[in-house]
């Protein structure tokens, strides 16, 4: 135990107690080059920034730069990688690889070491942000606590995302306790989360947690329309966040309020032209929205990253049952091209519905190809940029508008969408009433279906056209 005059010295210059990882890094380093089964056990664990010392960052570097090409780890492999970029010195040469390994007690607690090293590295973290919030304090310039408390509490949930990797395997007896209770579930309520829309929710039998949902259009068709009708009805019973990267705020809003009491969005960018009765309208509509349990976040361009810390942040403080974006060509995702950038969001989004056990509906635009074909209807193929869309998504509904394409049609309100992927389900088609002016999508009735496939067939018939 250290003596008062020794912690006295210590403060005075500075100095912050770290947590000891030396001999953990060693192991788990020690243990990755000498046996080749040590390193798929501990991938997914570690980062290079989980390591304290320099020249540990350096060989772990190396290390994971030479699995991505499928090289053999060992000393040897490692010292000419690192000689070969001159960081040979400052990793401790040969010598120092050649003792990692002899020193390693058994590779076989490589799990342990990792966990060690990974646990270390949280403290550090920890203390980092313990002396940046002292500094937030001192240092406050016109921020509020309030904001400040925001802060810490969004920093503190990404390092506890960060400190879990995993659940690790799961024994066959837990998994089939699990199912049976599922099932109970289903029995005795509704199968997955209901949209509100009856012919999607009896193809997907509702959403299940986990699930990534593609809903994809050509522009002017109709998403966010469905986004505010999905949002308001679910929310009304669990909450839901929104990431709307194309359209401001205050203009779902808008929306909102025009789905809830069907006054006209025109009407509602013109204030003066409101009536008394559009008035009493819009007070219960604006009271009922601010019940809903509904969040909305318009960053414009956000990130992968962006969106993940505030759907744990909210998980955290309010719960969370279902999270929409708006949409998928406009979030940032990592990568040299434009596929590699596509399919970190897409797989992205998939691992945030895993990760937060709720669905992600994934907005997304569909390319040029449709306009190009005599029958517009769309492909699953015409996903824009990227068919990592496709590949990570569990299910794929594309919007079709005959009207759009076709302004003599006589039911021109309707709105197609064709289930295209359905990974747990069937394929089909929904037929939905889409009423423009108030932002509001609703299933189309049985009669009007009939009548609209009817009319449509004919259409393309007489066209000439091979449905």
């Amino acid at each position: 135990m250290r003596n008062a005059k020794q912690t006295t010295r210590a403060e005075a210059a500075g100095a912050i107690w770290q947590p000891p990882s030396s001999e953990a890094e060693q192991a788990l380093l020690g243990s990755i080059l000498s046996d080749k089964t040590a390193w798929p056990r501990i991938a997914d664990a570690i980062t290079v920034d989980d390591f304290a010392r320099v020249d540990h960052r350096e060989i772990f570097s190396v290390i994971t730069g030479l699995v991505r090409k499928r090289v053999a780890i060992d000393t040897v492999t490692v010292f000419q990688h690192l000689q070969s970029q001159s960081r040979a010195d400052a990793a401790g040469g040969i010598a120092y690889l050649g003792t990692l390994v002899r020193n390693t007690p058994t590779a076989a607690n490589v799990e342990a070491y990792a966990q060690a090293v990974r646990e270390a590295s949280t403290f550090r973290q920890l203390l980092r942000l313990g002396n940046e919030i002292t500094q937030a304090v001192q240092d406050s310039r016109g921020r509020t606590a309030e904001k400040l408390v925001a802060d810490v509490e969004q920093t503190l949930l990404e390092l506890h995302a960060r400190s879990r990797v995993g659940k690790g395997l799961v024994s066959s007896s837990q998994l089939a306790g699990e199912l049976m209770d599922d099932l109970d579930q289903r029995r005795e309520k509704s199968r997955g989360l209901p949209l509100g829309l009856a012919d999607f929710d009896e193809l997907t039998c509702g959403l299940e947690r986990g699930d990534l949902v593609v809903i994809a259009s050509r522009p002017r068709m109709g998403k966010t329309a469905l986004m505010v009708t999905i949002g308001g009805t679910v929310s009304q019973h669990e909450p839901v966040a929104i990431f709307s990267a194309e359209m401001p705020a205050q203009q779902l809003m808008r929306r909102c309020v025009a789905l809830l009491r069907k006054v006209s969005q025109s009407k509602l960018r013109r204030a003066e032209q409101l009536s008394e009765d559009d008035w009493a309208a819009i007070a219960p509509a604006a009271g009922a929205i601010a019940e809903r349990r509904l969040w909305i976040d318009d960053t414009s361009l956000p990130t992968l990253t962006h969106v993940r810390s505030e759907s744990v942040a909210l998980k955290a403080r309010s719960g969370l049952g279902l999270i929409m974006v708006d949409y998928c060509q406009l979030v940032q995702g990592a990568g040299a091209n434009r596929y590699e950038q596509l399919r970190d969001v897409a797989y992205g989004f998939k691992a945030l519905a895993k990760d937060l056990q709720v669905p992600v509906i994934l907005l997304a635009q569909l390319n040029r190809g449709v306009e190009a074909r005599e029958r517009k209807l769309p492909h699953i193929s015409d996903l824009r940029d990227s068919g990592a869309i496709e590949e990570a998504a569990d299910i794929v509904g594309l919007l079709y508008s005959e009207s759009y394409y076709n302004p003599e049609f006589s039911m021109p309100h309707v709105l197609e969408c064709r289930i295209a992927k359905n990974r747990n389900g069937e394929h089909g088609e929904c037929l939905w009433s889409f009423e423009g002016a108030y932002s509001r999508i609703l299933p189309l009735s049985f009669g009007a279906a009939i009548q609209y496939r009817r009319l449509r067939d004919k259409q393309h018939t007489r066209g000439g056209i091979d449905l």
